[in-house]
C-alpha cells in the first residue's frame, strides 16, 4: 500500500480510467489482490492498484 493508509486522500493518475484526476478517500486495503479501494463522495468507491494513484496534495 506504499505510503498510503486508510484515511489518505488520493488522485486517480490512470490516464484510461473514467474517474481520472477524481479526489476520493482511501477506505480499504484488501491484501490479498494488493488493491486500494478508494471511496469518491457518498457512496460510489472503486478498487485500484498503488500506481493508479497518487497522494493528494
Amino acid at each position: 500500500m506504499g505510503n498510503l493508509k486508510i484515511g489518505s486522500m488520493v488522485t486517480i493518475v490512470d490516464e484510461k480510467d473514467a474517474m481520472k484526476n477524481q479526489i476520493g478517500a482511501v477506505v480499504y486495503y484488501d491484501e490479498k489482490r494488493d488493491k486500494i479501494l478508494v471511496r469518491f463522495g457518498g457512496q460510489q468507491q472503486l478498487y485500484y492498484t498503488l500506481n493508479q494513484l497518487e497522494e493528494y496534495r
